[in-house]
């Protein structure tokens, strides 16, 4: 892989890290919320309970209401979490949220250190380049000028491997990779009547 090939890479990894951890983080806090909002409802059945459980309904309402023309999406298809039966289908996509949470972190955490190890090639790349072009320069008797430097193409380079690249490997990676990988199991078990 060159520098170019690497620089696609981490703004890929980062991207879709980004959009993983983010649409994940919004569903499971929604979902807390959910949560939340259904022991502050079984806690209005008792009398000394009743005043706060009354305002922390009011305060999820008032989230609800402020945030559901931006992300009605999520509040009409987020999980409710079942206390009573912990394998519940709403129980295990929460787990999956976890899940895609940490695919997310680990695929930004790659694609910085990738970001980190190509500025750190260009870096190498140039100096290497500023070096052969001064001791050709010496040694011909011609100018050495920026523009000459600037007409290598630093980005054909190629990258040194490097084990960070590979983010599954990490324990937080095989996690991730487990739970999501589980969950989809039990997604096609239960779409197709084996569950």
């Amino acid at each position: 892989m060159n520098i170019q090939q690497a620089i696609i890479r981490s703004r890929v990894q980062r991207t879709v890290g980004g959009v993983l951890l983010l649409g994940g983080s919004l569903f499971y806090f929604v979902s807390l919320l959910m949560a939340l909002y259904h022991a502050a409802v079984a806690a209005t059945h008792i009398p000394m309970l009743r005043p706060l459980g009354g305002s922390i309904q009011n305060l999820i309402a008032s989230v609800y209401e402020a945030t559901v023309p931006y992300i009605g999406f999520v509040w009409r298809n987020v999980p409710t979490i079942n206390q009573a039966d912990p394998f519940t289908y709403s129980n295990l996509m929460f787990l999956g949220l976890i899940g895609v949470m940490i695919l997310g972190g680990q695929l930004r955490i790659a694609g910085k250190r990738l970001q980190v190890r190509i500025n750190k090639q260009i870096e190498k790349v140039e100096d290497m380049q500023w070096r052969q072009s001064m001791m050709g320069g010496a040694a011909g008797g011609t100018s050495i000028s920026a523009d000459t430097i600037g007409h290598l193409n630093v980005y054909q380079q190629s990258m040194p491997p490097s084990s960070d690249e590979k983010w599954w490997t990490r324990p937080w990676g095989i996690i991730g990779l487990g739970i999501v990988s589980g969950y989809a199991v039990a997604v096609l078990a239960k779409m197709t009547g084996m569950l």
